[in-house]
């Protein structure tokens, strides 16, 4: 059997949005949000793709952060009619990103220090099936589990269910007018509206998959 080739896809959510005006100047007149978009950069799961979670990060508040990983992968599965997308396989203690047959969560310390997270999946490029994927947690920031302080810290499960969205097969979407969904790929710290998904981020998914 010939090799199989492969194409690399790197998704990098970033720190951002658009800031308070400042003191003095007339308020902006608010765009009105569009929460039905969605944007998908061509690959797809083919059945059920197992994870395993690399627990090792510092919290700044207390909680579970294997449950809040877990959570933002079963929001998925939630809103399709396949009946798994994604599944919990246990702890490794593996990092970084690596072709090496595992889809792997973990936590580690890279550059740029504005890039919250990255997800990288490795696909067929002819049939673009995904094949593995690895999403990373930038620790140059500090991360925690709702509730979360503003300013203090990324919630786990809202950066999650956002970087599951690219294995999925959602792109992200940099338009403030999308402000609003899961697959917008700024965040800030306190955030905590991505761990629900949104009409958009539910229709891209179900034109994947189905809808249950």
């Amino acid at each position: 059997m010939g090799e199989v080739k492969r194409g690399e896809k790197d998704i990098s959510s970033v720190v951002g949005g658009v800031g308070p005006d400042k003191p003095g100047k007339p308020p902006k007149e608010e765009e009105p949000k569009d929460n039905t978009h969605y944007e998908l950069w061509g690959g797809y799961l083919d059945g059920t793709a197992e994870y395993k979670i690399n627990p090792d990060v510092n919290l700044v508040t207390e909680g579970d952060p294997i449950a809040a990983v877990t959570d933002a992968a079963e929001a998925w599965d939630a809103v399709v009619t396949a009946a798994t997308l994604f599944n919990y396989a246990g702890t490794t203690e593996e990092s970084w990103y690596t072709q090496d047959e595992q889809n792997i969560i973990s936590w580690v310390k890279f550059i740029p220090r504005d890039y919250i997270a990255i997800a990288v999946m490795w696909y067929d490029p002819d049939t673009m099936i995904i094949w593995e994927f690895d999403i990373v947690f930038n620790t140059f920031h500090n991360w925690g589990i709702d509730p979360v302080k503003k300013d203090r810290a990324f919630d786990i499960q809202n950066i999650a269910t956002h970087e599951f969205g690219h294995p999925v097969g959602l792109d992200d979407l940099y338009d403030e007018i999308y402000s609003e969904l899961t697959m917008y790929g700024y965040s800030s710290k306190g955030e905590t509206k991505k761990c629900s998904l949104e009409e958009g981020d539910i229709a891209g998914a179900q034109q994947l998959y189905g809808a249950p």
